[in-house]
């Protein structure tokens, strides 16, 4: 069964991200006319309605988080038929960036001074 990766990507971006990798998946289907390319671009329509109710609704993702979205599917009848069940989201929280500058300019003090 072939899986949709993202990879890593900036939440306010996702939607894209999923219609352009499942376009690249299906590129060889499309052209061998076991798909219709207006059956890919409502397969994703279909998932990122899907993904906006749990990344924006229920998880209230911010559009600067990074996230990653995994699931598999298969080309059945012309259709794409994806498997829910092996939905996976990873999602990487924004930090305040003037947190991380304090607490790097912090250990960067630490240290030389242990390399005295």
């Amino acid at each position: 069964m072939p899986t949709l990766n993202t990879g890593g990507i900036i939440a306010g971006a996702y939607a894209d991200k999923v219609r352009r990798t499942l376009f690249a998946l299906t590129k060889e289907a499309v052209s061998q006319g076991l798909i219709k390319q207006e059956d890919v671009a409502y397969a994703s329509a279909i998932l990122n309605q899907l993904l906006y109710k749990i990344l924006v609704e229920e998880l209230k993702c911010d559009k600067g988080d990074m996230v990653r979205i995994v699931i598999d599917y298969e080309i059945k009848d012309g259709k794409i038929v994806w498997d829910y069940d092996k939905l996976k989201i990873e999602w990487f929280v924004r930090q305040d960036q003037g947190r991380i500058d304090e607490a790097v300019r912090k250990k960067v003090e630490e240290f030389k001074q242990t390399q005295s």
